[in-house]
Formats: structure tokens, sequence, C-alpha cells
């Protein structure tokens, strides 16, 4: 069977509608209200997270190295960050 893509009997249920451009760009306005609103409130979040309490780690609590145990605060090798 040969369908063309005007043809309402084969739009696919799953797939939005054809519209006109105002139409389009209401249901895109709206949208932006939405998306704009989940920003900011995935960096309100953020914002939470980088500001909540710090717990002081104990240094001589001994990790597994390549080597054998080591006291976690030897994988810094004198540095202030560790990257792994």
């Amino acid at each position: 069977m040969t369908t063309t893509p005007d043809d309402p009997s084969t739009a696919l249920s799953d797939r939005p509608p054809v519209v006109d451009l105002a139409t389009w760009q209401s249901a895109r306005d709206e949208l932006l209200v939405r998306e704009k609103a989940h920003t900011r409130e995935g960096d309100a979040i953020a914002a939470a997270r980088r500001r909540l309490p710090m717990v002081e780690f104990d240094g001589t609590v001994e990790v597994v190295g390549p080597d054998g145990p080591v006291p976690f605060l030897h994988l810094f090798q004198g540095r202030d960050e560790l990257v792994v």
C-alpha cells in the first residue's frame, strides 16, 4: 500500500499534529516558560548542594592501592586535590 504524508488515515498516533506557525510558536513559548523554570530549579538545587555542610574525613583510614594498604592522605602525594 502506498501512502502520502497528507493522508490522514495513515497518520501515526505517536507523531504530533502539523499546525500553522502561530500555533507552533504559542506552544513553543509555553514550553519555554516551563524549560526556564526547570533550569532555575536545577540551578537552585545545585547551589543548595554546594552549601551542604561538610564532614571531616579521617585521612588515616587505609585504602588498598596497587602496592597494598595505604593511608588515604598518601594518595594525594602532597597535593591539595585528588583526581581519580
